[in-house]
């Protein structure tokens, strides 16, 4: 493991096939340890947006980057089953046996595909303002729904459409917060709050921007990824330690798909905020996820 980007906290990984994966650790060394799966069009960095409560309650959030983002390299044929490969081999390099997992937005899927694939080596799965797949169908919007069609069925469109809107308007972090500042109003009154914040809108769009350092349509095939079929069924996955947070006011993945998906797994805790959205579920409750997740590894380690 090396620190190429001199970050305090940031590494690069090298995994047995050859590839690099970039990680970004933040509060306690010696915390209990949290891997944490980013939305889709963020990265690593995206830990930052928390790292002074991880540093407060003695959390080890580790940030990952998936292939093509950031600092990973690039996987062809990469699916969504193979992520769980990746973190195991993070955690042996880190001397990790057993963690948790969570997944914000586009990250979710990542972090359920470990529950389905290496329950005997987490804790807890936690799902934030979850991308829930195949439930889209059933309570999203025709919009997004219309969306997930276009990019399963014509993805070399929407990845020209994108390329083109970033050149258009930015990917560089003084554009993406521009651009943050206009979304703030359509994602709600509880995310244009958070994103009223200078030091917050600044951190998440440096994730941002960090998701584009490879490629401009690199968010587009990571989306890519969780939109196609899981390569599983939520309704297999055995592992009891499963907690959902979802806010009601949620304008980018609809309440109802993430109350389909909470039924529809075995084992899973559900909490939903009235008042929260997207992104301020996951910064303002943040203290209330990780003790849930913290808990889980208190009971499983008793049982």
């Amino acid at each position: 493991m090396t620190n190429a980007t001199g970050r305090p906290g940031d590494s690069t990984i090298r995994l047995h096939d050859g590839r690099k994966l970039q990680s970004l650790e933040v509060g306690k060394r010696n915390g209990f340890p949290i891997f944490h799966f980013h939305g889709n069009g963020s990265s690593r960095l995206e830990v930052l947006t928390v790292h002074v409560m991880a540093e407060y309650l003695g959390i080890r959030l580790i940030g990952l980057d998936r292939p093509g983002i950031g600092g990973s390299d690039e996987r062809q044929g990469y699916r969504l089953l193979d992520w769980p490969d990746d973190v195991v081999e993070v955690a042996d390099q880190l001397g990790l046996e057993r963690f948790a997992v969570e997944g914000l937005s586009g990250g979710a899927p990542f972090a359920l595909a470990c529950a389905y694939k290496i329950p005997h080596r987490l804790t807890a799965c936690g799902l934030i303002s979850p991308a829930t797949g195949p439930f889209i169908q059933q309570a999203g919007s025709f919009a997004l729904r219309s969306q997930i069609w276009m990019l399963v069925h014509v993805p070399w469109l929407v990845r020209a459409l994108f390329r083109l809107s970033m050149q258009l308007s930015g990917s560089d972090e003084a554009s993406l917060e521009q651009k943050l500042v206009r979304a703030g109003a359509r994602l709600g009154e509880a995310d244009h709050q958070l994103l009223g914040h200078p030091e917050i809108r600044k951190m998440f769009a440096q994730a941002m921007a960090e998701s584009f350092r490879q490629a401009a349509d690199a968010s587009t095939k990571d989306g890519l990824v969780y939109s196609k079929p899981w390569g599983f069924q939520v309704e297999a996955i055995t592992f009891e330690n499963l907690l959902l947070w979802q806010g009601e006011q949620d304008p980018v993945m609809p309440a109802a798909a993430a109350r389909l998906l909470a039924q529809a797994l075995p084992h899973c805790t559900a909490t939903f905020y009235p008042d929260e959205g997207h992104l301020s579920t996951f910064v303002n409750h943040a203290q209330d996820i990780w003790k849930a997740l913290s808990l889980e590894r208190e009971q499983s380690t008793e049982q």
